[in-house]
């Protein structure tokens, strides 16, 4: 009854202003610290939203963060422009998925010197969903959309926040940086609770997608995948795993990206017998985190908005 409270409380405001509310009272703390002079911050480089909204998140003022992709580039697709690799050149610290999700990066990061990358993927402790195989019991590759996980989330801050502290912080700044880490954890801890009471009357509940990239959501939050129409790395599915798929008639929402075609989509939808909903998994259309801190949680709700209305989230009671 008091998580229903709570959820609906949250539902009438705006997503920020809430966690300003309950979480960032005492920002001034980390306002008033010690700022470290321009010239000398830590350059970090982000290669998708999500982990910029981290990096942002984490460091605020204590590093300048910038963001390698363009918001509506493909990471399974793209190809690095020649001011792309300028920019890799001038980053002290590359924070970057992995192999999987982004292979136009393979061969610059084995090119970096040792402690330069910050590989998502091969922190210890990320949590992977079950691995799947196909007919022949072939492992397919891990689902590297891992930020849509917040346990995975808060794992990438730590990282972030340790190697930040390797590039000589001073020991003020490094008390400010260990606050906005606290203060990113409880923040995780408020975002996680509201999302996991909203989605709790959909557990179990089948969804499909265009592209194979909710894996890690799905997990966390007890949601249930009945297929997909293109797999991990963007390639469209196989035809007897898409006629499957549409054989079903348990499947409640199809989800799209953005990029995907929505009017085939809405096809696919009528024949499922489904809604359709465009979920968008890297915040394309989210703003900059302000350096306060909130842009992860943000993206994080947004995600749950979309799958909550799809799926036949019940009217909250007035």
């Amino acid at each position: 009854m008091l998580l229903h409270y709570i959820f609906n409380w949250i539902r009438r405001f705006q997503w920020a202003a809430v966690v300003g509310v309950l979480l960032w009272a005492p920002a001034g703390l980390a306002a008033s610290g010690p700022s470290v002079p321009r010239s000398e911050r830590p350059q970090i480089l982000a290669t998708i939203k999500p982990l910029a909204l981290i990096a942002r998140d984490v460091a605020g003022d204590l590093a300048e963060v910038r963001q390698l992709l363009p918001d509506g580039a493909s990471p399974h697709e793209y190809a690095l422009r020649v001011s792309d690799r300028r920019l890799l050149d001038s980053a002290d610290i590359v924070l970057w998925v992995g192999p999987v999700l982004e292979p136009y990066l393979n061969s610059a990061v084995a090119g970096m010197v040792p402690g330069r990358a910050l590989t998502a993927a091969d922190l210890p402790g990320i949590v992977w969903p079950e691995s799947s195989s196909d007919k022949a019991g072939v492992e397919q590759a891990r689902d590297e959309h891992l930020w849509l996980d917040p346990r995975n989330a808060r794992i990438i801050a730590r990282a972030l926040g340790q190697a930040l502290k390797s590039h000589g912080l001073g020991a003020g700044a490094e008390s400010v940086l260990a606050e906005r880490l606290r203060r990113f954890e409880a923040e995780l801890d408020v975002a996680e609770a509201a999302i996991q009471a909203r989605l709790a009357p959909l557990r179990g509940t089948f969804f499909a997608s265009d592209h194979d990239g909710f894996g890690h959501f799905a997990n966390r939050f007890g949601l249930r995948s009945a297929g997909h129409l293109r797999d991990l790395s963007g390639h469209a599915a196989g035809a007897r795993s898409v006629a499957t798929l549409m054989g079903r008639t348990d499947v409640r929402c199809l989800v799209a990206e953005p990029d995907s075609r929505p009017e085939r989509l809405q096809r696919v939808a009528a024949e499922l017998g489904a809604r359709f909903a465009v979920v968008d998994a890297l915040g394309m259309s989210l703003a900059p985190a302000p350096a306060a801190g909130g842009g992860y949680a943000h993206l994080l709700q947004t995600v749950a908005d979309g799958f909550a209305a799809c799926l036949g989230e019940p009217a909250p009671a007035d």
